[in-house]
């Protein structure tokens, strides 16, 4: 992963960590896949998902990262969806998601990927 400062006239007030690598994204709720996570930051995230969300969409997702030594580990998080683009493949969409419920383990491991 590797930091990522806001530019000027970006909304995002918070420094955010870009991903490199495959973190899945997984719907708790619907127990399905719902895209890969794009970055984080203390208070949101970014996905590219493989359908639209609507605006204000409550969702709990189960973030999967793979560790340097192949071991898989989740963090849980609640958010609520505030944009949603089509990207240039028609089967691509950005997301962008505010973190509304995240454990203050999970939270330590935002900011421990921040610093």
């Amino acid at each position: 992963m590797s930091k990522n400062e806001s530019r000027p006239g970006d909304m995002r007030k918070q420094a955010r960590v870009e991903v490199s690598g495959t973190v899945r994204v997984v719907d708790r709720q619907e127990d399905r896949d719902i895209g890969q996570l794009v970055n984080i930051s203390q208070d949101g995230l970014m996905l590219l998902m493989t359908q639209p969300i609507l605006d204000s969409t409550i969702l709990q997702l189960s973030l999967e990262f793979t560790g340097v030594d192949g071991e898989r580990t989740a963090m849980h998080v609640g958010v609520e969806s505030l944009w949603c683009n089509k990207g240039s493949d028609e089967n691509q969409y950005w997301a962008g998601f505010y973190i509304i419920d995240i454990s203050e383990q999970d939270r330590a491991r935002i900011k421990s990927l921040l610093d």
